[in-house]
């Protein structure tokens, strides 16, 4: 008898049904997958689209004002947020940080820094994940040895000492009138990373205008673009938007730029070495970031390709440009806002430096103990990087047994953790001695995260530090900072970094009480 019949039934029946049951499995695993993240409290989601129209109707400070504050006092310390159909799961208590940062099993960045930052970094320490983070982050430490940190002191100072220049010129400074800081800081910062990082001295704080100069500031105003805006989160829609044509056009003259410091570089260093080895050993010059990853290839220890090295840089440029300006600015702002510490740092800097007005050296820098600890009140207050994220690959069990399944993003809201009562009483208070020794250390070791913390946090907090503390330095010792308006004037929004949307307005006056304090040439 002829089955062929039975066969060919078969093949159509199981043409039908393995479609069937694949999609059905699928659809249970994505229900038991979306049932367990709809456990933790959260706004009430549509299906596909998520809480994609709440965020749409949002301006970018109601969105902060939503993501650092409304939405915890409705939903309680976890936040669960649907992005379109992207789970994210927003927390703000020390012990859960901990559980998600302190080990390498979820140290995975969230896929939203290849939405942000991957056409501009590639795969820098800050995006890239495993074997690839795990031999950079090894090559790159040296490079941030707290011995190898003090030689860039110089840089530092000359810069700070520019700023002051400039600060001095300003039409603002001279009639009295409040400007906002951020404008002259970021050329500052920006400087200073171009000349540490890459060697090459740009001079933004005296032409403003140069390509590159503007390229990096445009490259950060159109990641947030994209990043905050819905439609440009699909890709049909950035492919032909305005954004992406110009985002193109800045990335070509950043990586333009990069390469040709990089091939500069090289030839820099080979020359010096013949000169070494021929025993015309000239005069010593610092080495830049770049240079030391350079050296190590050229010795045959370690090696990164060009767009290895091109990303590095250009996450150097990120990290080390718009997050040293945010921290200066508001620690400037907030020593404006409370005179009475200002003076006292102001003492501190009189018993260090005395009448020389020299330079600081690094036994300086590291006996500005208030200085340091009002430049870490400020960024608990007001953490340079208010939000960051980390992406799930297993599932995360928290100490209550609350489950985020993997697929999730986490979001630590560090503005909230840094404001948890439970760990710094009378929050909303500046008060720098949470800072001394003793305070310092009866808090959890992750209620404090503006460097993150773990094995990803930031490799360059201590140059940061350092940063921060002789550019303040320098402006205390010839201004006195007075704040043009009250912390809580100022228009927090959603962004890459805590700018806020009108700037820190502050006034500066020559410091009389302490004339000896200004910096000499």
């Amino acid at each position: 008898m002829d089955y062929s019949w039975l066969a060919t039934l078969l093949r159509v029946l199981l043409l039908f049904v393995a479609p069937l049951v694949f999609l059905t499995y699928k659809s249970l695993k994505h229900f038991k997958f979306v049932s367990i993240v709809d456990r933790i409290p959260g706004p009430w989601a549509l299906p596909l689209i998520g809480n994609a129209p709440l965020m749409m109707r949002l301006s970018l400070s109601e969105m902060f004002q939503f993501m650092s504050t409304n939405a915890f006092t409705e939903f309680g310390h976890r936040v669960r947020f649907w992005l379109v159909d992207q789970p994210h799961v927003m927390i703000t208590k020390a012990s859960d940080c901990e559980k998600i940062m302190k080990g390498m099993q979820h140290h995975m960045k969230s896929l939203n820094y290849d939405l942000m930052l991957k056409e501009w970094m590639g795969e820098g320490l800050l995006t890239s994940k495993d074997d690839k983070w795990r031999v950079h982050r090894k090559i790159l430490t040296p490079a941030f040895h707290f011995n190898i940190l003090h030689e860039f002191l110089p840089i530092l100072s000359k810069n700070s000492k520019i700023l002051v220049e400039q600060l001095s010129q300003l039409p603002e400074y001279k009639s009295g009138k409040d400007f906002n800081i951020f404008d002259t800081v970021s050329l500052c910062a920006l400087d200073i990373i171009c000349e540490s990082s890459m060697g090459t001295v740009i001079n933004a704080q005296r032409s403003s205008q140069s390509p590159y100069v503007q390229t990096v500031n445009k490259l950060n105003e159109l990641i947030a673009l994209k990043y905050f805006s819905p439609r440009l989160r699909f890709n049909i829609f950035y492919k032909f938007s305005k954004v992406k044509r110009d985002t193109d056009y800045h990335l070509k003259v950043s990586a333009d730029f990069t390469d040709k410091v990089i091939r500069e570089r090289r030839q820099y260093l080979n020359s010096l070495r013949k000169e070494n080895e021929a025993g015309r050993e000239g005069e010593k010059k610092h080495l830049a970031f770049l240079d030391m990853l350079l050296d190590a290839e050229m010795r045959g220890e370690k090696y990164m390709t060009d767009k290895d090295l091109r990303d590095q840089v250009s996450t150097f440029m990120f990290e080390g440009h718009d997050t040293v300006t945010t921290g200066t600015c508001w620690a400037l702002f907030m020593l404006g806002t409370h005179p009475e510490i200002q003076e006292k740092v102001v003492e501190e800097l009189d018993q260090v430096f005395g009448d020389t007005g020299r330079a600081p050296t690094i036994n300086d820098i590291a006996e500005l103990k208030l200085l340091e600890r009002c430049v870490k009140e400020s960024q608990r207050l007001y953490p340079s990087v208010p939000f960051y994220q980390r992406h799930l690959r297993e599932d995360a069990v928290l100490d209550d047994g609350t489950v985020i399944p993997a697929g999730c993003s986490v979001g630590f809201s560090v503005y909230r953790v840094h404001r948890d009562p439970e760990q710094y009483p009378d929050p909303e208070k500046f008060d720098p001695d949470r800072f001394l020794p003793e305070n310092a250390a009866s808090r959890h070791p992750y209620a404090y995260l503006p460097f993150s913390a773990g094995p990803r946090n930031c490799i360059g907090q201590k140059f940061a530090l350092m940063e921060e503390k002789v550019v303040i330095s320098t402006m205390l010792r010839k201004f006195r900072v007075e704040a043009a308006h009250k912390p809580e004037d100022a228009e927090l929004q959603m962004s890459m970094v805590l700018r806020p949307k009108n700037g820190l307005r502050i006034r500066l006056y020559e410091r009389t009480s302490h004339p000896h304090l200004a910096m000499q040439d």
